[in-house]
């Protein structure tokens, strides 16, 4: 039988393709795994912030109570004086009899700091440095690398590099799932061990392959599901592909005057606190005679008023308060998952009110969020483990796991790459592939829908073919 005839056996051509999945895959995960690592070990630490902090910052946190509580004005005031030039960005009522109460603010070089004050003796107990603080560390090298340079790109415009790198890895989480079950599908009758279950007795690269595909089998939805939800954050695929369609429609309340800023501006470098689906809303003006009734005519508008109000409407959970910047600015308080204020996104709540009549000039929660904010508010809040105990347990298995199986696919590479000197060892690209169209059609769903991961795996692949099979010298380095 000559070779063309062999090339056109199905068998062949099945194990053609299978080498040709198993290149693509390891390109992926070349890039794909360093970001997996990162993100598991940051992770990991942005799940475990409460109990950290508790430990970490419990002289700050944590006091005796003593009777009733001092006016919030006053606790607020007591910060004031204590930092007389900082400036006041928002206020955290303490949530516990035992707890502190917060005060956000910046500092005149631009410091943002945390301060802890004692709601029964007004006493300032010290304060934190928000770039010193473990979640804020993490959550910047998380979705930054902490990378502060930014790229120009086409029909996009400037995004930050770092959002782009791991922006660019979590589209590849794709292709690996897709890729990787391919490999994994049972072959020649395979049993439930090294299939369902790890081979723990095996050797060498057997022992490791189990180790690594079994695992991620069973996490291949999962890792889709943090992938998709990491993605919601990013600066294309999250600000300019999806949350331009879920954010919260203004026309809802087009009887509100309103600036330009939006309510992502109340946030501070490396915070998350405004939910998802407002972060590019509009926020409200205050001085008009519009808005729905709220605090009673006549009774000051101020943060004590404004705390009791938001109680008396339902808001009887975690919450911070920012005050009005300037003659126009408005009071916004704001109860979400994402900021840990609550520990179901079905509870997020947002309130804006005016600073001179008191007036509630939007009032947002779980029932007015499209359904795809619907899905992104509960979906970040599980990415994030803060539905409570059970998933921080589940979410920190699942970082554990993450960890594991990405060592085991470099124990893998390192058994099976040659001795004796460095080659990368990519998987052999086989000649006169078939199924080339199926290939294609993979690629253009992948930049269809994740643009920056497709945009890569094309540029990987056309030098792949224009350069690597070209040039023998490449081709021994990398094959």
């Amino acid at each position: 039988m000559n070779t063309a005839a062999q090339d056109n056996t199905p068998e062949l051509s099945t194990n053609k393709f299978y080498l040709a999945v198993w290149r693509w895959h390891f390109y992926a995960g070349i890039y794909v795994i360093p970001f997996m690592i990162m993100l598991a070990l940051t992770g990991l630490v942005i799940l475990f912030t409460p109990q950290i902090e508790d430990i970490q910052y419990r002289h700050l946190m944590f006091v005796s109570p003593q009777g009733q509580p001092q006016p919030y004005s006053a606790q607020l005031e007591a910060a004031r004086r204590a930092f007389p030039q900082a400036t006041v960005d928002r206020f955290r009522p303490n949530s516990e009899p035992g707890r502190s109460s917060q005060v956000a603010l910046t500092l005149k070089d631009g410091t943002a700091i945390t301060a802890f004050v004692n709601p029964y003796t007004l006493e300032v107990l010290g304060s934190v440095k928000n770039s010193e603080r473990w979640e804020n560390i993490a959550t910047e090298i998380h979705g930054t690398l902490l990378i502060r340079q930014e790229v120009a790109l086409p029909l996009v415009g400037r995004v930050n590099l770092g959002d782009l790198l791991i922006e660019i890895a979590a589209g590849l989480m794709v292709l690996l799932v897709i890729t990787g079950l391919y490999l994994w599908w049972p072959r020649n009758r395979q049993g439930v061990y090294g299939t369902l279950i790890p081979r723990f007795r095996a050797q060498g690269r057997t022992f490791w392959k189990d180790l690594h595909s079994v695992p991620m089998f069973w996490l291949s939805l999962i890792v889709l599901f943090f992938a998709l939800t990491g993605l919601a954050w990013t600066g294309i695929w999250g600000d300019r592909y999806v949350q331009a369609w879920n954010t919260f429609p203004e026309q809802m309340w087009n009887d509100v005057p309103k600036s330009t800023q939006n309510l992502e501006s109340l946030n501070r470098s490396g915070e998350k606190l405004i939910p998802w689906n407002l972060e590019n809303t509009r926020l409200p003006v205050s001085g008009s005679m519009a808005g729905k009734d709220g605090i009673p005519a006549g009774t000051p508008v101020n943060l004590d008023t404004v705390i009791q109000y938001v109680r008396d409407n339902g808001v009887n959970y975690g919450f911070w308060v920012a005050p009005p910047r300037g003659v126009e600015g408005v009071w916004t308080v704001s109860a979400s998952s994402m900021s840990r204020d609550v520990t179901d996104a079905r509870k997020d709540r947002t309130l804006h009110l005016d600073q001179y009549s008191g007036k509630v000039l939007a009032d947002i929660g779980w029932n007015q969020y499209s359904l795809g904010a619907k899905a992104m508010a509960s979906g970040i809040a599980l990415h994030m483990g803060t539905y409570g105990w059970w998933s921080q347990a589940l979410n920190a298995l699942f970082c554990v796991l993450v960890l594991l199986t990405s060592a085991a696919a470099i124990a893998m590479w390192w058994i099976r790459r040659p001795a004796g000197f460095f080659r990368l060892a990519a998987p052999p690209m086989p000649k006169n592939l078939p199924l080339w169209k199926g290939a294609v059609g993979v690629i253009l769903a992948l930049a269809l829908l994740f643009p920056t991961a497709g945009a890569t795996l094309l540029l990987v692949l056309l030098f792949d073919f224009l350069v690597v099979q070209r040039i023998p010298a490449i081709r021994r380095a990398i094959g």
